[in-house]
């Protein structure tokens, strides 16, 4: 019996930027590690600075967010109206740009800006990529949302549809597996 191949989501093109990606973001993780090894007292005084329920509150958005993504994907497969959920995680991606704002905004309301310390310089500079690509992602997903909408009802989306789809899912999933690793290590790390 002969097995299937596995089926890789999107374009090998994204795949070796979300790989490149991940690699700076990687550095980035490091960079936070040894400054932390390093200055740990800084480090535990710029965690206790942190709002932990927005940084949460970010961290079930961006969840919620990618569940919407998955779930659009899983519709438009079966031929099913997909746009609102893609729609629905845009949606979602811009809660999470208002609360970061409101949450720079606080910091820089108390004082804490990049020159204040490391820790505040690499938290905005980190966590400033990140809303970055949070950006970017809602723009694709915008997109996609737009281009599922224009799908006839009870048409299945075809091998394109589905390779943009899935190509605008792992970036999303990306930007989500980021914030992840970013809200341990900025809000919960001591």
């Amino acid at each position: 019996m002969r097995q299937a191949a596995a089926h890789v989501p999107g374009e090998a093109e994204l795949w070796i930027f979300i790989f490149a990606d991940m690699l700076l973001f990687g550095l980035f993780f490091a960079i936070w590690g040894w400054q932390h090894a390093t200055e740990p007292e800084l480090f535990a005084w710029g965690a206790a600075q942190m709002n932990r329920t927005l940084g949460l509150a970010n961290t079930l958005v961006l969840i919620t967010s990618s569940a919407a993504v998955a779930a659009g994907l899983a519709q438009a497969r079966q031929g099913r109206p997909a746009s609102r959920a893609y729609l629905a995680a845009a949606i979602l991606g811009a809660v999470f740009v208002v609360l970061k704002v409101v949450e720079y905004s606080g910091h820089i309301a108390a004082g804490a800006d990049p020159r204040t310390s490391a820790y505040f310089m690499y938290y905005f500079v980190f966590t400033g990529i990140h809303l970055l690509h949070v950006l970017i992602g809602i723009v694709a997903l915008l997109f996609v949302a737009q281009r599922c909408h224009r799908l006839e009802p009870g048409r299945a989306a075809d091998a394109a549809d589905l390779v943009l789809l899935e190509g605008a899912g792992v970036f999303w999933h990306l930007v989500d597996v980021l914030w992840i690793v970013l809200f341990f290590a900025i809000y919960l790390a001591r």
